[in-house]
């Protein structure tokens, strides 16, 4: 008498099979910057922002002036760059709307302190892929991008924000990078003010 061969068995080999040739395939590359642009700050001064200059990581943080979503991160932003420049993490403020009044919008939203770009022919915008203000981009020494998105869950929705922030991107994502580690979550969706990739 024949012996028939339990289901259990046929799907066992199949499944050992998957599991290997998930091991043989590449890992997933990070997407990179598209271009590496050298672009003048407010006072004049060019630079390469791209390019390594020693910092673990440079965090772009794209705003409008206009955006009441920019205007009510402010806080947040400069908490973020007095807590991780010290700890070897690069700062760039990128304003993306129009050049009129952008250094009096750092005194009186008190950002005046870190370099600020105007993205007048969108490189950066469109070199990071962002697409939102307020958004943050952090790029590697390698022009990885290591995390792309919000800053943190503070808004559900344009125009609902949460009582308490519950969810904090960014910080996490530049813990990740300073302690060594995987950035658990490496892109999520921000909520704000659209930015054109015209000028």
């Amino acid at each position: 008498m024949r012996l028939q061969k339990e289901p259990g068995n046929q799907i066992l080999p199949l499944l050992i099979l998957l599991f290997v040739f998930t091991l043989t395939l590449p890992a997933q590359q990070p997407e990179k910057v598209t271009a590496q642009p050298t672009i003048k700050d407010l006072k004049g001064r060019a630079l390469s922002p791209f390019q390594p200059d020693g910092s673990s990581a440079t965090v772009f943080i794209f705003l409008m002036k206009d955006c009441p979503i920019s205007n009510r991160y402010a806080p947040e932003i400069m908490r973020l760059a007095r807590d991780y420049q010290q700890k070897g993490i690069r700062f760039f403020l990128v304003y993306v709307d129009e050049r009129q009044g952008l250094e009096e919008h750092l005194k009186e939203y008190g950002l005046a302190d870190l370099t600020a770009i105007f993205d007048e022919q969108r490189l950066l915008v469109k070199a990071t892929g962002v697409q939102t203000a307020p958004e943050s981009a952090v790029v590697g020494n390698k022009g990885e991008i290591l995390y792309r998105g919000r800053i943190d869950n503070l808004y559900a929705a344009f125009g609902k924000p949460r009582r308490q922030v519950t969810e904090h991107d960014l910080r996490d994502a530049l813990d990740a990078i300073i302690e060594g580690r995987q950035i658990k979550t490496q892109r999520t969706t921000a909520i704000g003010c659209f930015i054109s990739s015209e000028n």
